[in-house]
């Protein structure tokens, strides 16, 4: 068993601490209660309340706790290197494809004019977020991948390798995608800046409070904690990873991933300069991403997937100091400070869902590590969809059933079965790229 280490994060140490809210108790009633004070619930919180809908929030530990506060902060106006925007129309049918696609394309743009529209300090940087290729093969699907987005009016730029080498310090890409409205930001000061949001929306916001039951009555739902209810016209589970025994049937139908991060030593101004010198933060297209950024206060964050077994939070550390110092081999050796974990939510065909458990009774799963951009941005059209200004039919995803992950127990494995074959792949690519 992993010991907890939301305290370790680079993000504990860095972030101011959040909003102090009550626990609930006693009976309420709202129009819409939501359940998880992550990205997902918050946003969509926040959004509710600003269309006049008496919002109640229920958080079972306190706002950011799950990935949401663990993540790198990677604000990412994509998906994933496999899913092309016709790509996401062949799994969703056109119109929804569509819709999503373009969603996804403002997504940097909704997250930073929100923070700047409420004042959120989070470290926010609309910096750029960038896809570096790491074979010459991959630097063409990039390019068709730009070519898609820019027929669509987004500003996604091809860059060639030498302009990558320059803004990464890095000489082993072959061109990236780069997208300017992207970026990076704290995201436990996001999602606590989320919450105070809230709460001055006027959201009725609880935390260590823990929903065990929820049940239909009358025509409305009820939401049961340790000291109170909440009575509810309408139900969101913001859960995602976390969903456990309260909706197992919303639980099957994701497959939770344990990801790793670590924080590197500071670093002064010199070095900072090197690498990542423009502050865009990268994510490459190799199957086991390699993914890094500057922190806030001088450090190189990086992380990714670690095989199951004993001393795992050791081994992530010894795993993403090397990968650091292949990249990077003039900063010299890399010291892991802050090492942590937490759990996302994957889907088979790495697209988020918006399911229907029961009238009146919904949630919204599956954001697949692209967490910051598409949570806040999908949190802002469900509170149009639960507020009445759009219908089902208008809305960005298609409304279906959770449907349970084949085999689910061997599935949780398969990351890892993915992992050991992914880093041979990926070795096996550069080999060949370098005969």
């Amino acid at each position: 068993m992993l010991p907890e280490t939301f305290e370790q994060s680079i993000w504990s140490a860095l972030s101011r601490p959040g909003p102090a809210l009550p626990v609930l108790e006693g009976d309420m009633a709202a129009d819409v209660a939501i359940v998880g004070a992550g990205f997902l619930g918050l946003s969509a919180a926040l959004h509710l309340a600003e269309l006049g809908v008496r919002t109640v929030l229920l958080e079972a530990d306190v706002p950011g706790f799950g990935a949401s506060g663990r993540n790198t902060g990677f604000v990412v106006p994509s998906l994933k290197t496999a899913l092309g925007p016709a790509d996401v129309g062949a799994s969703l049918g056109e119109v929804f494809g569509e819709r999503l696609v373009d969603l996804v394309g403002m997504s940097g743009d909704i997250v930073f004019d929100l923070i700047r529209r409420v004042g959120i300090e989070c470290d926010a940087e609309q910096s750029g977020w960038m896809q570096p290729a790491h074979t010459a093969a991959i630097a063409s699907v990039l390019e068709r991948r730009v070519a898609e987005w820019q027929r669509r009016g987004r500003g996604v730029e091809m860059l060639d390798g030498a302009e990558v080498a320059r803004r990464t310090g890095s000489t082993r890409f072959h061109g990236a995608l780069f997208v300017p409205s992207g970026g990076q930001l704290n995201p436990l000061a996001y999602a606590r800046g989320l919450a105070g949001a809230c709460l001055d929306a006027g959201v009725s916001l609880f935390a260590e409070s823990p929903v065990s039951n929820i049940a239909r009555r009358d025509g409305k739902w009820l939401l049961s904690s340790r000291k109170g209810r909440v009575e509810a016209s309408r139900v969101f589970l913001a859960t995602n990873a976390l969903t456990g025994r309260l909706a197992p049937e919303l639980d099957r139908s994701i497959i939770p991933t344990r990801v790793f991060q670590i924080a590197s030593q500071r670093f002064g101004p010199e070095e900072q300069a090197r690498i990542l010198p423009t502050r865009s933060p990268i994510a490459d297209t190799r199957r086991h991403t390699f993914a890094v950024r500057w922190s806030p206060d001088g450090r190189l964050l990086t992380g990714g997937l670690v095989l199951p077994g004993p001393n795992r939070l050791n081994r992530a550390e010894a795993v993403f100091t090397r990968r650091l110092e292949e990249f990077f081999p003039a900063a010299g050796n890399m010291i892991a400070e802050h090492v942590w974990t937490g759990v996302i939510a994957a889907t088979l065909d790495a697209l988020p869902r918006f399911l229907s458990l029961a009238p009146g009774l919904d949630a919204a799963i599956g954001c697949n590590g692209r967490g910051v951009a598409l949570t806040t941005s999908l949190g802002r059209e469900i509170a149009g969809l639960l507020a009445g200004r759009v219908t089902a039919g208008e809305f960005v995803l298609p409304h279906v059933r959770p449907k349970a992950v084949p085999m689910r127990t061997f599935a949780e494995a398969a990351p890892y079965v993915w992992l050991g074959w992914s880093e041979f792949r990926d070795r096996r690519d550069l080999r060949a790229a370098d005969t």
